[in-house]
């Protein structure tokens, strides 16, 4: 009986926490014309908004009735180009209709394209919106990367499928 009591207690505890967290991300969400927090230090912050999805995913669908799962679509958008001002690309090479094919691959000799691969993202400029220049050297912006980078938008989009499917 007593483990039955602290259980309920923690199940509580657990669920008003995600009340709050949900909260917390609804309001640095829409601190963004994203939907998604996103507070870049100097470049790749598209890298933690996959993250921030691919772990957003699993509350949402887990507590649904708390965590809203806008969030992990949104983050799946913005990968795919959906952005405010002039870059409106994908980071996704050829995955979308203006998607980064130019990147620092394996091969930094010259101007590599590996298909479905995913670049680092944009490079802040203040006070503007983020931008993408289309020059492989500059590694900060379109340098693949395949472990979390590719992983983490896989997962997302099949995640956003799996989430409209369960709104229908």
């Amino acid at each position: 009986m007593k483990g039955n009591k602290r259980a309920a207690r923690f199940s509580k505890a657990f669920r008003e926490s995600l009340t709050r967290y949900n909260k917390d991300i609804t309001e640095q969400a829409a601190e963004t014309p994203y939907g998604v927090p996103y507070r870049p230090a100097i470049w790749g912050a598209r890298w933690d908004i996959q993250s921030f999805g691919f772990r957003h995913y699993f509350l949402a669908s887990a507590y649904p009735d708390i965590v809203d799962a806008a969030p992990v679509m949104n983050a799946l958008n913005f990968v795919l180009g959906c952005h405010p001002g002039s870059n409106q690309a994908s980071f996704a090479s050829g995955v979308g209709t203006r998607s980064a094919t130019v990147a620092y691959g394996a091969n930094r000799a010259d101007w590599s394209y590996i298909p479905g691969g995913v670049v680092s993202g944009t490079a802040l400029r203040r006070p503007d919106f983020p931008e993408l220049l289309e020059f492989p050297f500059l590694w900060q912006q379109t340098e693949y990367c395949l472990g979390g980078a590719s992983s983490h938008y896989m997962f997302i989009a099949l995640a956003t499928k799996q989430l409209l499917q369960e709104k229908h």
